[in-house]
């Protein structure tokens, strides 16, 4: 179940940290000095097992660098002296609730966008769920948050394979490009080039793969990836990414059976069939 925090009272918190508060002093030549910079240690940078324990304990952690991916689920907070997002670190199960806070306004970032976040442990945020119940999230104050895509920061491939096998049926080009192995998916790249006369057709959900005596479907839950072009216009090349769940095998040969068509029922087409060695 996702967890939704009201972001009212989180904004308040940050917006003293982004107007630049800070535990200051004041020397006999009038200059400003940290009145912990002499005896402070340098932040520690989270490990990956330290951030998810930091997630159900933000306070033990504070002052704690962090370094992570994240995708944005509710629509940002801005105002003259920042943007403030909430997003889930583990969005596949919808948790690891953060909010954080970058002292920029003008941050080009939306709802479902994944980010990469530098930043720091500020302190720890309770508020009520959709739900009434009671969560606790971490506030990260932001140095750098950029855009990233969700194979990079949620389902990086342990294992590329480039396959680069084109088949052609009557000028209805079918090429594989690229085979990725991830921890919990395998992901085929592909190319279509439609140089025929009229529209062509390919849906996903009709492709099989084969592996040893297994056949995989896609994935269900692929709505973190864009959308592949089921009709192709004539002259038109398009790319896509077939998603299936996580091999039971590391290594042998895959068969994946791709079902195509065409407006001209003219033409005969029969299933694209490659093998791939991984």
């Amino acid at each position: 179940m996702k967890k939704f925090i009201m972001m009212g009272m989180a904004v308040l918190l940050l917006l003293g940290v982004l107007a630049g508060c800070s535990d200051t002093k004041t020397d006999a030549t009038g200059s400003k000095e940290n009145k912990k910079a002499a005896s402070a240690k340098p932040a520690k940078m989270l490990t990956k097992e330290e951030f998810d324990k930091m997630l159900s304990n933000p306070k033990k952690y504070k002052g704690a660098k962090v370094d992570f991916y994240a995708q944005v689920f509710v629509d940002p907070e801005k105002d003259d002296k920042g943007t403030y997002l909430q997003a889930f670190t583990k969005p596949e199960n919808g948790e690891g609730n953060v909010i954080i806070g970058i002292d920029d306004p003008n941050l080009d970032v939306k709802v479902d966008d994944v980010i990469h976040v530098v930043g720091k442990v500020k302190d720890s945020f309770s508020g009520e769920n959709a739900f009434g119940g009671k969560i606790e999230a971490p506030v990260i104050v932001a140095d750098k948050i950029e855009k990233s895509d969700y194979v990079t920061a949620f389902a990086p491939a342990l294992k590329t394979v480039d396959i680069n096998k084109e088949q052609d049926q009557h000028g209805y080009k079918m090429k594989l490009t690229k085979l990725e192995i991830a921890e919990n998916e395998t992901r085929i790249y592909y190319e279509i080039n439609n140089t025929t006369k009229d529209k062509v057709e390919f849906y996903d959900f009709n492709a099989k793969l084969v592996a040893g005596n297994k056949q995989y479907d896609i994935k269900d839950d692929t709505l973190n990836y864009p959308e592949n072009q089921s009709e192709i216009l004539p002259g038109v090349k398009t790319q896509g990414m077939l998603v299936y769940p996580k091999l039971d095998q590391t290594s042998g040969t895959l068969k994946l059976n791709m079902e195509v068509s065409s407006e001209n029922y003219d033409l005969e087409f029969h299933p694209f069939q490659f093998e791939i060695k991984y």
